[in-house]
């Protein structure tokens, strides 16, 4: 099997591969590091360390670097997408833009992760157009955030197998059976509405449903992701919605307490997360350097994105023919969530096997969080309209539809930024 990272530059890339040699089924396996000409230091770097962690694994696995993309697409069976347009000082400007709006400053929702989708979407369909011309039968598993805006994009204007992935619903199933003090195989969840959207919507122990119960018990109290600060409210919330919400739904729930800590953190030494990920990651690589690192190392955790490698070796085994699986991916709605359109990008439940990837039926959306789906995924598909037609008009539409924009005049300042800030990613906006 041959399986190609596109921007294996990245401080992640480890998790990754540690993911690729524990799953072992894959043997002998070929991994192609592709980046950028700028990113190739970096990745032979990573591709050092590999070859380390697959000799001490004992795995038959070999590592190449190639920052020519026929190359690295050239027989290859999946495709892991992680890269980021503009790098750590584009996401840094997409969190410090907003806030002097008075607006929360995130990578992947409101204004930030819209410049985030802009200049990633372009990308995101040359790499699928690529894969039309090379490899036009492999996968292309898209963690490139924000997640389910770009597999949309991609879903919706090429012709490619492509299936978005989030580390999140995992996170909260494995939390889930912590939680319920039992092994996590005998845990399932149902997941309904976006990529960092999404709610957990019932939990099965042994088959039977207990959320309700878990809710009434208060039991979801602790921080579930590490990059999300947990704030005080949450329990309460839950308990009104009578669902539990991914931590990134803070951000729309909790948007004062959220944009006060953002505030806080970007004018003292703490810095944006974009900031702190800048000074995690130069330390991440002064440790993949040395040659006696043979293992994915623990400080690698502070960039959060735990069990990345899980969800990725699930995923590939599965549509390698290793068995049926279900579980929360991005794909195509296919009426599994009524209110939304069949072609949208939804996070749902999906059977995952040889042939492909079945979205299951998640049912209407509960009353309590409908709305705010809905309009989150108006402005979603907008953003890819936007995007492919070069349109500043649906742009501002797209904003106007988001929670977290509050309004015209934020709308046309955050793309007028975007114009003149990031023009050679974006191209021209009409």
């Amino acid at each position: 099997m041959k399986i190609t990272i596109v921007g294996a530059g990245s401080s992640y890339t480890p998790e990754i591969v540690e993911g690729l040699l524990d799953a072992r089924c894959f043997e002998p396996l070929r991994v192609c590091l592709y980046d950028l000409p700028e990113g190739m230091e970096r990745t032979n770097i990573i591709c050092a360390l590999a070859q380390r962690m697959a000799s001490r694994a004992g795995a038959q696995a070999e590592f190449q670097v190639t920052d020519v993309l026929e190359q690295a697409l050239s027989g290859t069976d999946f495709v892991v997408s992680q890269f980021r347009v503009g790098l750590l000082q584009a996401r840094i400007h997409d969190e410090k833009m907003p806030l002097a709006l008075g607006l929360l400053g995130q990578e992947t929702t409101g204004a930030g992760g819209f410049c985030k989708a802009m200049r990633t979407i372009p990308a995101s369909l040359a790499l699928a157009h690529a894969m039309e011309e090379h490899c036009p039968d492999a996968w292309l598993i898209n963690f490139t955030n924000p997640s389910g805006i770009v597999t949309e994009a991609i879903q919706r204007y090429s012709n490619i197998h492509c299936v978005g992935l989030c580390n999140v619903p995992y996170n909260m199933h494995v939390d889930a059976a912590k939680v319920l003090g039992v092994d996590v195989s005998r845990v399932r969840l149902q997941m309904t509405g976006l990529n960092h959207l999404s709610f957990v919507t019932e939990i099965w122990l042994d088959g039977r449903p207990v959320l309700q119960s878990m809710i009434d018990k208060g039991v979801f109290t602790h921080q579930l992701v590490k990059n999300i600060p947990k704030v005080e409210g949450v329990d309460a919330l839950i308990r009104t919605l009578r669902v539990v919400p991914s931590p990134y739904l803070q951000y729309f729930y909790f948007e004062d307490e959220m944009l006060q800590r953002e505030q806080k953190d970007a004018a003292d030494d703490t810095g944006t997360r974009g900031e702190q990920i800048f000074k995690t990651q130069e330390e991440l690589f002064s440790l993949y350097r040395d040659p006696a690192l043979n293992e994915k190392p623990k400080a690698l955790e502070k960039r959060g994105g735990a069990y990345y490698s899980t969800v990725a070796a699930i995923l590939i085994r599965a549509l390698s023919g290793y068995g049926e699986i279900e579980m929360p991916v991005c794909c195509r709605n296919q009426g599994a969530i009524p209110e939304l359109d069949r072609d949208a990008v939804v996070e749902v439940n999906a059977l995952i096997n040889r042939q492909g990837i079945q979205p299951l039926v998640a049912g209407p959306l509960p009353a309590g969080v409908r709305g705010l789906v809905e309009s989150v995924k108006a402005y979603e598909s907008l953003t890819v309209e936007a995007s492919v037609h070069h349109s500043r008009r649906l742009a501002i539409q797209a904003l106007l539809n988001h929670p977290l924009i509050h309004g015209y005049r934020n709308a046309v300042e955050i793309v007028d930024d975007l114009m003149r800030t990031f023009p050679q990613y974006i191209g021209e906006l009409k």
